[in-house]
């Protein structure tokens, strides 16, 4: 289990300021990470979803300026932001890391400026991401102050800091560990990522997986489906390590003429990718069968996933990209079964996509990097009506049983008043 907040503290709360904060019926809350809930990526989309309906006036986002200037302002919540300084950490001849190291060292600047906004504001519990520095900061925060802290996990931090410090990686498992441990309570995106934490930091976590209003829009109707057309396939998300090779492996087939020996005639590939037109040229995005869509609000992907025939969800086959393939997921997955289109994964059958699917049968699945495997997989999805319509019920029921984003909202709430009187009767038992 992990640890509770209340242990090692030197500064409990007080009974009555806790009282007070549970008395409107909603936990006040410090969400502090280096990015802010927005429409940026994955997990900044997660956090705008799940905090979309929280009372703007009971919750505090203290985010890194980096992030808060790249961000786009939609899923932006209407509460009150605080920026601290941060750093792109990039830049030629090491001065990326140089930046990183200031990041880093200004942790505790960072936690005493946390100190002031969690005091100030009256806050009573701090929600943070394992992502960046901010997290440590928030652990420490909460060590000192006693302030129940909440995790979340979406990605293998260690193992990315690992591939990427040569001074931190050395202390990578220590600082997770810590920071986990001293949560009062941990979400992971998966059960395989709930399993890596308990078998490798001793740490009980929740499963929180990417949600989405479960609610069809039947004002968006979905695509005919005709043999003679041309088909259609989507791929929307962040394009990284953990995707490139696969995700290249379509990009060949899209170009080629493979298909054509499976019966298709006409196709045709479309990116909701965030990239810039030069990144686009110089991935070799200029084909006459590619559409680059670009980033796009999150009203007009749910419009454009429903005209899909196929929605590509692609992880790496590479060895080195193995710590993010078997534990992470990825958001948009909620998204693809929410649009009830049949669903094409390409990953290696260690991965997380691939064990998910094969337990609730939502997708059609190509595990090994093969041309013709992937080609057969497309025809099978395109030549039969019967299979498409499996596919969807199962995308259905599997949306419905563990991503509805309502069900976690609620959840959510009742954790939040959970830990926080918990944390009144630690106050009330605590000498005055």
């Amino acid at each position: 289990m992990p640890t509770t907040y209340a242990e090692s503290s030197v500064d409990l709360p007080k009974a009555q300021d806790v009282k007070e904060a549970t008395s409107g019926g909603v936990v006040p809350i410090l969400f502090m990470c280096d990015f802010p809930p927005s429409n940026l990526r994955g997990g900044s989309v997660l956090m705008s979803r799940l905090l979309e309906e929280f009372p703007s006036n009971r919750l505090v986002v203290l985010t890194g300026s980096y992030y808060e200037a790249v961000s786009p302002k939609e899923g932006r919540l209407s509460c009150k932001q605080v920026v601290f300084p941060t750093s792109s950490q990039t830049g030629r001849w090491g001065f990326g890391r140089i930046k990183s190291s200031f990041d880093w060292l200004a942790i505790p600047l960072l936690m005493l400026y946390g100190f002031a906004i969690l005091k100030r504001n009256r806050l009573s519990v701090i929600v943070t991401i394992a992502h960046g520095h901010f997290f440590v900061a928030a652990g420490l925060l909460s060590r000192i102050t006693g302030t129940p802290l909440v995790l979340i996990v979406h990605d293998d931090w260690v193992a990315g800091l690992q591939r990427d410090s040569f001074v931190l990686k050395h202390f990578s498992d220590t600082i997770l560990r810590f920071v986990a441990r001293q949560a009062a309570h941990v979400y992971a995106v998966t059960p395989y990522m709930g399993e890596r934490l308990s078998a490798r930091y001793g740490v009980a976590s929740e499963v929180q997986m990417p949600a989405i209003e479960t609610a069809v829009d039947n004002a968006v109707p979905a695509r005919r489906m005709n043999t003679h057309e041309c088909l259609r396939i989507i791929y929307a998300g962040t394009l990284t390590g953990a995707t490139d090779d696969s995700f290249k492996l379509l990009l060949d087939l899209v170009k080629g003429d493979k298909l054509l020996g499976f019966g298709i005639t006409s196709w045709e590939l479309l990116l909701f990718v965030l990239a810039t037109p030069e990144q686009a040229i110089a991935a070799g995005w200029q084909h006459e069968r590619i559409k680059v869509k670009g980033w796009v609000s999150q009203e007009e992907l749910r419009a454009s996933l429903t005209t899909a025939d196929i929605l590509f969800l692609p992880f790496s086959f590479r060895d080195d990209e193995r710590f993010a393939t078997e534990q992470a997921f990825p958001s948009k997955t909620a998204d693809y079964l929410k649009s009830g289109r049949p669903i094409l994964i390409l990953a290696p059958p260690y991965s997380s996509l691939v064990r998910y699917a094969r337990e609730f049968g939502f997708a059609e699945i190509v595990a090994q990097p093969d041309a013709d495997k992937l080609a057969q997989s497309i025809a099978r999805i395109w030549n039969s009506d019967e299979y498409r319509q499996e596919l969807t019920a199962n995308s259905r029921a599997t949306l419905n049983a563990n991503h509805d984003i309502n069900k976690q909202r609620q959840e959510f709430k009742a954790l939040l008043n959970e830990l926080t009187h918990e944390s009144v009767e630690v106050a009330l038992s605590s000498p005055a």
